[in-house]
């Protein structure tokens, strides 16, 4: 009896160590897969954080390339205006002419800033792509009228009428213009009027221009 009992009480032992063992792996296994699931999760986290500063630290970039594109666009506009100073002119004519179809030759210069008038040949070459000024004084005497046109690259730009029935009058009038660098500018009279009266002593009749800005 007694030796059944203690092999009784041997086998209880041997079962409860058996669970305790079988436990444990159990424990250990499920331990192990959380550990792994919880690296694999934390791994992803991390990637996540990574994804987001990258495209953050991207679109931060983006600004600021935009931001150096606009300075560098205003600094060249800046150089641009350096590199091509002031360009202005005025000259007059000295002389009364008579008759029609005539590109109106000037002979005093006052002013050549720039050097972009031709005396010789009559015209303004703009030297560079930009707004311009260009203001022309006509003059007639009694009975005559005289009709002087702005004319660009051979297209009219403008007309200034000048003339009365009693005595000489002088008209004048400013014209903005865009031009192109190399645009042929000069004062022509056609067909209207016949007499462009002059008087030396206050300068006119006159034709000036002036860069005003560079595009």
């Amino acid at each position: 009896m007694g030796i059944f009992c203690n092999m009784a009480i041997i086998a209880v032992l041997i079962c409860l160590f058996t669970v305790s063992v079988t436990v444990d792996c159990a424990v250990n296994s499920i331990s192990g897969n959380y550990n792994e699931n919880d690296r694999t999760f934390s791994k992803r986290l991390l990637l996540d954080d990574d994804y987001h500063s990258i495209i953050n630290r991207l679109n931060n970039l983006t600004n600021e390339v935009g931001a150096l594109k606009n300075k560098v666009e205003a600094l060249e506009k800046e150089n641009a205006l350096l590199r091509h100073p002031a360009v202005a002119f005025l000259v007059e004519k000295t002389k009364t002419l008579s008759g029609q179809n005539h590109h109106i030759y000037y002979d005093s210069i006052k002013l050549n800033v720039g050097n972009a008038f031709y005396l010789a040949h009559g015209n303004f070459i703009a030297p560079v792509k930009g707004i311009y000024l260009f203001s022309i004084t006509a003059c007639s005497y009694n009975s005559h009228v005289i009709v002087l046109e702005l004319t660009v690259n051979a297209a009219v730009l403008g007309k200034v009428l000048a003339g009365d029935q009693n005595y000489a009058e002088c008209t004048s009038k400013s014209f903005l213009v865009q031009l192109s660098a190399g645009d042929d500018v000069y004062v022509q009279h056609e067909t209207v009027g016949d007499y462009l009266y002059s008087n030396p002593s206050y300068g006119y009749p006159s034709f000036s221009g002036a860069l005003l800005k560079v595009l």
